[in-house]
């Protein structure tokens, strides 16, 4: 699979190149000296999507104070299970509780996202 904007679940593209989480239009804005097209955007993000990690967090509540353990890193390439059946995976790999998926490019935030998995 080569990692591109048409190999990769609506839901994560739409989270790398939607409002919430600017990385990608910064990335464009800077180079261009404009707002990026949604072309410019597909082709940035099929630059920048192969390269990106993923790392795994549990939430763990600690009476008021809620954290975040470190479950694992990704590396570029090695998710793709994970982000097209999300809940399954974490399941099957960690068990019930609510993750966080945080992309990065290097050592730069890119998005995040939280899933529930068999948690009310």
């Amino acid at each position: 699979m080569s990692n591109t904007a048409d190999d990769v679940p609506g839901w994560l593209y739409r989270l790398f190149t939607g409002d919430s989480y600017p990385y990608l239009k910064r990335q464009a804005k800077f180079s261009l000296k404009r707002n990026p097209t949604p072309d410019v955007l597909r082709e940035l993000f099929d630059d920048i999507f192969p390269r990106c990690t993923l790392k795994v967090l549990l939430e763990e509540k600690h009476g008021m104070i809620v954290q975040f353990r470190e479950l694992g890193t990704y590396e570029p390439g090695e998710y793709m299970d994970l982000v097209s059946n999300p809940v399954d995976v974490l399941r099957e790999t960690y068990g019930r509780g609510k993750y966080k998926l945080n992309f990065y490019e290097g050592e730069n935030f890119i998005c995040t996202t939280n899933f529930k998995v068999d948690v009310e």
